[in-house]
């Protein structure tokens, strides 16, 4: 009886107590992993773990080696066009035959890299594998109801017709590799505009898409040589309802207008906010608003020659015999420094009163010898 007395005590004031601080008690723990780089095993974070190695680049996926950050440094297999190491391609793998060779290095058509040269079971690397036909697909915006012509490579491939918006699509089979298609056509009026080049890699068995061409205007005057102060019509033709900049030596001048629903446009341009010279007009395509707003590339530049008395010669050509050389340069020296008083001298080609610094370098630029 003493033996159950005792035995009951120490379960009330030594087991029940114990229980209920075990209860009420809470214990927060972190577990910590400790990546160290140099002690021989990938830990987390760490790509490799390799003591001696530099990361210099490697030719195969086998043979990659360790920076001293424990990433693996540039190899051929990785994915990533290395072109500081003479990559070509790297489509991920060490494997030929896929276009892109094991030490990624890009295998022409008939190569055994799938071309259709390279077909059949017998030969070296040949596949039987149809990747189907390599293309290249364009989509743009011209002038309307036009004929589009395109060059691939400088051979042309064809002919399509614009519609009503200046939209026009267009496709042609390609061999893989580098390509630069040219895309050109005439406007309502005749007038050529420039052959846009667009180069870049077509990809065997795929279709090259490219997207968003916009075709640059034409751009003309009716006489290229005019009259100080006169005032002369630029016009041409665009995507329709666009918008036309007309950019005057090198932007020094930048005019916009908007060209009609048939694409056409023009602008009257005041010839007296020029000097007397030889100026250059070229224009491009605005479509769309900031910041969504596509611009096109410049169309041809023209020479306009802002001449005197509407000769059809130079300003240069002081003895007008349709040549710029020593005896105009004579001229010009005769009358060096020559202020005009009520009338301007005969050398004074920017006709500014004097004879001067000016006037020779724009007869040195229109130099013809």
């Amino acid at each position: 009886m003493r033996n159950y007395l005792y035995l009951l005590f120490l379960f009330v004031f030594v087991a029940v107590p114990l229980a209920s601080f075990a209860q009420s008690t809470n214990i927060a723990t972190t577990t910590l992993t400790i990546s160290i780089c140099g002690n021989e095993i990938v830990d987390g974070g760490e790509e490799c773990d390799v003591l001696g190695e530099t990361g210099v680049y490697s030719q195969t996926i086998a043979g990659r080696q360790c920076t001293a950050s424990c990433n693996f440094g540039p190899y051929c297999g990785d994915g990533i066009l290395q072109t500081a190491f003479a990559e070509e391609c790297d489509d991920g793998n060490n494997d030929n035959g896929d276009f892109c060779s094991a030490i990624c290095k890009i295998e022409p058509a008939g190569s055994g890299g799938g071309g259709s040269s390279g077909g059949g079971t017998s030969g070296r690397g040949g596949s039987t594998v149809d990747l189907g036909d390599t293309i290249i697909n364009v989509i743009g915006r011209g002038y309307p109801l036009r004929t589009i012509n395109f060059l691939l490579d400088t051979e042309s491939v064809g002919t399509v017709r614009s519609d009503s918006s200046g939209r026009f699509e267009f496709s042609t089979n390609a061999s893989p590799g580098t390509a630069t298609l040219g895309i050109w056509t005439t406007d309502v009026d005749g007038t050529r505009s420039i052959t846009l080049n667009n180069t870049f890699d077509v990809t065997q068995g795929a279709i090259t898409n490219l997207n968003g061409i916009i075709l640059p205007p034409t751009i003309s005057v009716p006489n290229p040589n005019v009259n100080p102060g006169d005032t002369i019509l630029i016009s041409g033709q665009s995507i329709p309802s666009s918008r036309v900049e007309v950019h005057v030596d090198n932007s020094t001048i930048v005019e916009t207008v908007t060209a009609g629903t048939d694409g056409k446009w023009s602008l009257s341009f005041d010839t007296s906010r020029v000097s007397v010279a030889q100026h250059t007009l070229r224009a491009r395509t605005l479509t769309g608003n900031p910041p969504l707003r596509t611009e096109s590339s410049f169309s041809t530049s023209i020479q306009l020659f802002v001449g005197v008395d509407g000769q059809a010669t130079l300003p240069s050509d002081l003895n007008r015999d349709g040549f710029i050389n020593l005896i105009d340069f004579s001229i010009l020296i005769f009358w060096w420094q020559t202020n005009g008083g009520d009338s301007d001298p005969p050398a004074d080609i920017n006709q500014n009163g004097r004879v001067s610094l000016e006037d020779f370098s724009i007869l040195l630029f229109n130099w013809t010898g």
